[in-house]
């Protein structure tokens, strides 16, 4: 009778073990599911924010044409008149200005965006859990994007 109590008990304490061990690698499944919604989400957000960027790039590099244009009408005008109004010399030397301001603030956005792909590269390296290969992509880039952040 006793060693009977002992099997039930025993079998019961197997059936818990298996259950628990089964409990924990549901967990572990859906950690690894959430994990991974985020790291996909992390990439849309980055994605969404690279176009962004592209698309005031562009605008830049559109605003940057039209004032290159406006400086060449400028000298065209000045050619034809032969004489330089000081007007339109204050004119086209904002415009000069406008326009070196514009090439900046376009080459800031290009780094931005570099760097914003380097930093999408490091969080999918980690996501795939090649953490080594997302520690030095981040190494190599920590001078020109110094808020490059860890896998994770």
């Amino acid at each position: 009778m006793a060693s009977a109590v002992v099997l039930v008990v025993a079998g019961f304490a197997i059936l818990n073990n298996q259950h628990q061990q089964r409990l924990q690698a549901e967990a572990q499944v859906q950690a690894q599911a959430q994990a991974q919604d985020q790291a996909n989400r992390d990439v849309m957000e980055r994605m969404q924010g690279e176009l962004a960027l592209k698309n005031e790039m562009e605008s830049a590099s559109q605003r940057e044409a039209a004032l290159q244009l406006q400086l060449k009408e400028m000298d065209a005008g000045a050619n034809r008149l032969l004489a330089a109004d000081g007007q339109q010399q204050a004119k086209r030397q904002q415009a000069e200005r406008d326009l070196q301001d514009l090439r900046t603030q376009r080459a800031k956005l290009e780094k931005q965006v570099d760097c914003e792909r380097i930093q999408l590269t490091v969080n999918q390296l980690g996501a795939k859990g090649d953490t080594d290969q997302a520690l030095k992509l981040k190494s190599l880039w920590t001078v020109p994007c110094p808020n490059l952040q860890a896998a994770g």
